[in-house]
């Protein structure tokens, strides 16, 4: 009996060490692999803060909302929600089903009703896409994720969303700022 709980001991300890063996997209360890251009070095001799107000002015203009920053520390966290029409319909495209209803009076006047309700609705998912900014002492790091989520609140998909274009049109962006902005006091 001992060593049937033994084994049985391993087994359990094997499928909870496989459930936690690698990190999920959105994990920490996600941005080891950024792509070459999400992290680049700070060539210019601007200070921190003045980066990050490139950065925050950049990120507002492809309309993404700066949810926070810290001038000092050279950090900025920002979000962008978009809608996703037709995504997530071809599983419930009625929602939240057909009602019937009907019936009949027959009290001082008689009559008969009949009707057809659709509930819920149909509400889109929405993308929700986050950055981050780091403006470290030697290089400048942009990381992104995207989760996509129903209306009722359901995570559609979730997944690091470092794209190298994007990260090369958003740095070049940033540096071409640099050349505009004055330096702060």
């Amino acid at each position: 009996m001992t060593s049937g709980l033994r084994v049985l001991a391993v087994i359990v300890s094997l499928v909870l060490a496989g459930c936690q063996s690698g990190p999920g997209p959105l994990a920490a360890g996600a941005s080891a692999s950024l792509p070459a251009a999400c992290s680049w070095p700070r060539r210019s001799e601007a200070s921190v803060q003045t980066w990050v107000r490139a950065g925050i002015a950049e990120l507002e203009a492809r309309g993404f909302d700066i949810r926070n920053a810290d001038l000092a520390l050279g950090v900025v966290s920002a979000e962008r929600r978009t809608r996703q029409p037709g995504r997530g319909a071809v599983d419930r495209p009625w929602y939240d089903g057909i009602s019937f209803w009907g019936g009949s009076h027959r009290r001082a006047a008689s009559g008969f009703g009949l009707g057809f309700g659709v509930g819920g609705g149909f509400d889109d998912p929405v993308q929700i896409e986050r950055v981050s900014l780091v403006v470290g002492d030697q290089t400048i790091k942009l990381t992104r994720d995207s989760s996509v989520i129903d209306a009722g609140g359901y995570v559609l998909d979730a997944r690091a969303y470092n794209r190298d274009a994007f990260c090369r049109q958003v740095s070049g962006a940033i540096e071409s700022r640099l050349l505009n902005m004055p330096e702060a006091s």
